[in-house]
């Protein structure tokens, strides 16, 4: 733990951001940005809201507040700053800069846990943020409401390990559907993706180049049994099945219907090209679409996403950036310690000890 001593638990949480490691068109980006910045280089700026977002700072004026603080004076170099400068420093921020770094630590999380077939899935959904009308007329969505939605790609490994691995931000009125082409991009994973996406031709799609997929399909789906596979006894699995969707101007694919029911007696059916998977496989696949929803809660709960801070759009898009960028960082403590703590409880330790030496927080967080 010597290592630790004399780094605080804030300057080791930042440390897997390099920027002289980023590429040199990125590099000269953040080099034109620091020529107009006196106060302010991309650096400090970064820090600044990466903190706000991680503290869940509900404003500029709570960001500019907690500069009375002389251990973040410390840790960031600067002594105070007006939320009058925050507010322009924001949407200043190049976002191809911020996508960069989260490539950066996402390609750290990837090396320390490689993904394959076998050992992950990924799970794609999207949640929307509602925007006052009045006050972000730029994002459309409703008639009495604006807004803006992440389209999101997670992966998932287990319960313990998941983190966000690709997303979009687009105005809330955008189809979920629209996104998905975007997100499905790595061939021979498996996507988990609810029956809003469902779309016969773009399942075969995905079936021909070679992508894997779990999703549920909707009630008045016409199925067309072509072979019936034999059902473990005792299971919840009710039956599974060799099928194609569709009317007969247009069927799929062969694909793969499992059917299973819950504790309630309720019937849900999914429908797969995974044909090297137990029918309970299948069902627990589709069953760990429930983490994305989880993370989704976890972002708008526990870090400043409903309060946005700024009313531009490039405000709200980086907002949005630095919290996917915030939740690698914490992922990264998190594969470093092997800590058996939850994100949430590794945060949680880190807004008490955030000025101590990280040594402390490390010791409180590595298993025994």
């Amino acid at each position: 733990m010597d290592k630790y001593k004399t780094n605080t638990a804030f300057n080791k949480w930042f440390s897997s951001i390099k920027l002289e490691k980023l590429s040199s068109p990125i590099f000269e980006r953040i080099f034109a940005f620091d020529k107009y910045q006196k106060k302010l280089s991309f650096f400090r700026a970064l820090q600044i809201f990466l903190h706000a977002i991680n503290e869940e700072k509900e404003s500029f004026r709570d960001m500019d507040t907690a500069f009375v603080s002389k251990e973040l004076q410390k840790e960031t170099g600067i002594d105070s700053i007006s939320y009058s400068q925050l507010s322009r420093v924001l949407p200043k921020m190049d976002s191809e800069i911020l996508l960069a770094i989260f490539n950066q630590l996402l390609s750290q999380d990837q090396k320390k846990m490689p993904v394959n077939k076998r050992n992950s899935l990924y799970l794609i959904d999207s949640s929307t943020f509602p925007l006052n009308k009045n006050l972000y007329r730029w994002a459309d969505f409703r008639k009495t409401r604006s807004g803006v939605k992440l389209h999101l790609r997670l992966c998932f490994m287990d319960n313990e390990h998941l983190y966000p691995d690709d997303f979009t931000i687009t105005n809330a009125i955008e189809h979920d559907t629209n996104q998905l082409e975007v997100l499905v991009n790595q061939p021979e994973a498996t996507y988990i993706f609810d029956r809003g996406y469902l779309d016969f031709e773009r399942m075969d799609n995905m079936h021909w180049q070679g992508y894997f997929f779990v999703t549920r399909i909707k009630k008045n789906t016409n199925v067309h049994v072509l072979e019936t596979l034999a059902v473990s006894k005792g299971e919840s699995i009710i039956s599974d099945q060799m099928v194609a969707l569709g009317a007969q101007n247009y069927l799929t694919s062969r694909f793969r219907l499992v059917t299973v029911q819950d504790q309630k007696g309720k019937n849900f059916q999914f429908i797969t090209n995974r044909f090297d998977c137990s029918s309970t496989e299948i069902a627990e696949m589709y069953k760990s679409r429930w983490q994305i929803e989880l993370f989704f809660k976890h972002i708008k709960q526990h870090m400043t996403i409903k309060k946005n801070f700024s009313r531009s759009k490039e405000g709200v898009i980086n907002q949005l950036i630095l919290a996917m960028i915030a939740s690698l960082l914490t992922y990264l403590i998190k594969l470093e310690t092997k800590t058996r703590s939850s994100i949430f409880q590794i945060k949680r330790l880190f807004h008490y000890l955030m000025f101590q030496p990280a040594g402390k927080w490390i010791e409180l967080l590595v298993p025994t």
